[in-house]
């Protein structure tokens, strides 16, 4: 909900993800009841589910699946991108990935690599990148991944249920998991300067255009 030229972050995500779809479901929990409002001013279709506990993102996305009966993406609040995502032929499910990006970036998300469009391993930040490829918090899924998420978590138990477990999971027991490239550009908001280049972006969008063609 943080401000960024004149609305919050979330705002910004939203305004990109309705090319996809008007149909969003938000997973809340500290500090709901601001974004709750925010929402209601947006031209959207919203629901809310709540976790019982902060348990990560994969047990958080649990709680929506009684909302789900197709295809879905799931999308972190603080992941703002521009530009196109390729989808490979005949796609089922995967991740979006980035190219070209710098090692810190990839240290600070998480590393991807591929056999030709097939994601054959993930690393949750890597002490060194293995290429260029930067993993997003952007995940394209069928409803079958909550049968993955239900292992994962009786395998652990207890503590933290992550979407990166649950991917590496998918691909031990054969899912095609596939890379879906973004021409354009990402930014993972877990710092005030990631916000601020957020901004630059919006006021520069030449600036952007010049990114895409890196």
């Amino acid at each position: 909900m943080a401000p960024v030229e004149g609305m919050p972050l979330l705002g910004h995500v939203i305004s990109h993800w309705r090319a996809f779809t008007d149909e969003f479901i938000f997973v809340v929990k500290h500090g709901k009841q601001s974004l709750i409002d925010y929402v209601a001013t947006l031209p959207i279709d919203s629901a809310f589910v709540e976790p019982e506990e902060l348990r990560g993102i994969a047990d958080g996305l649990r709680y929506a699946q009684p909302l789900i009966d197709g295809p879905f993406i799931v999308v972190l609040g603080d992941c703002y991108c521009r530009g196109v995502f390729n989808f490979p032929p005949d796609f089922r499910s995967g991740v979006g990935v980035i190219a070209g990006a710098q090692e810190a970036q990839i240290q600070n998300n998480y590393s991807v690599e591929v056999t030709g469009n097939s994601i054959h391993a993930l690393v949750e930040k890597p002490l060194r990148a293995p290429n260029d490829l930067c993993g997003t918090g952007f995940y394209f899924f069928q409803p079958d991944v909550f049968s993955y998420i239900q292992q994962v978590d009786d395998r652990c138990n207890s503590g933290e249920l992550g979407i990166t477990e649950v991917l590496i999971a998918m691909i031990e027991q054969g899912i095609d998991l596939q890379a879906v490239e973004l021409n354009g550009v990402y930014v993972n908001a877990n710092h005030a300067e990631d916000a601020l280049r957020i901004a630059e972006l919006l006021r520069d969008q030449d600036h952007v255009a010049l990114t895409y063609q890196d």
